[in-house]
């Protein structure tokens, strides 16, 4: 289900909800912070499962990179890991803004280490590197450059995907 607005979402399901004689309601695909949950009278009668259906590889890290805008200004030095695509694996300088980025490729020492996989899910928003450095995913080199990179790569809504492609 798709809405043009928060209100529309929430009228559709309000109209849903007091359709008589229904004693369960199953819907598929919804986004990791759905409304929904907290729309309800009992939300521990939700079951939730998850699945995953939106992946992304980061191919071309400056490109990706400069082709993003990011949720504050700021600037960190990335070490990316990749063995899988090599002229990906090395050191880059990350200046981002909510108008745009630039992104190039250097030596010396980084802010933080991570895995170009796990790049992707800072890319999209749907971890933030606090989280990913917990599991031990993310390597923070320099203090404060972990919750840089939060406030650098935060995302307004998390990353979701309504279709199968």
């Amino acid at each position: 289900m798709l809405s043009a607005t928060d209100a529309a979402y929430e009228a559709i399901w309000r109209f849903i909800f007091g359709i008589d004689l229904i004693g369960r309601i199953e819907v598929w695909r919804r986004p990791p912070d759905d409304a929904l949950p907290w729309m309800l009278t009992d939300w521990r009668r939700l079951q939730r499962s998850t699945r995953d259906a939106l992946w992304l590889r980061v191919v071309d890290v400056p490109t990706a990179l400069e082709g993003r805008r990011y949720g504050r200004e700021g600037a960190l030095t990335l070490r990316i890991v990749d063995d899988f695509c090599p002229w990906n694996d090395g050191g880059y300088r990350l200046e981002g803004s909510p108008d745009g980025a630039e992104c190039r490729k250097v030596d010396g020492s980084p802010d933080l280490v991570m895995d170009a996989r796990d790049l992707g899910a800072l890319y999209l928003g749907g971890a933030s590197a606090g989280t990913l450095a917990r599991a031990g995913r993310v390597r923070e080199e320099t203090a404060g450059a972990l919750r840089m990179a939060d406030n650098l790569f935060r995302a307004e809504l998390a990353p979701w995907a309504p279709f199968l492609f």
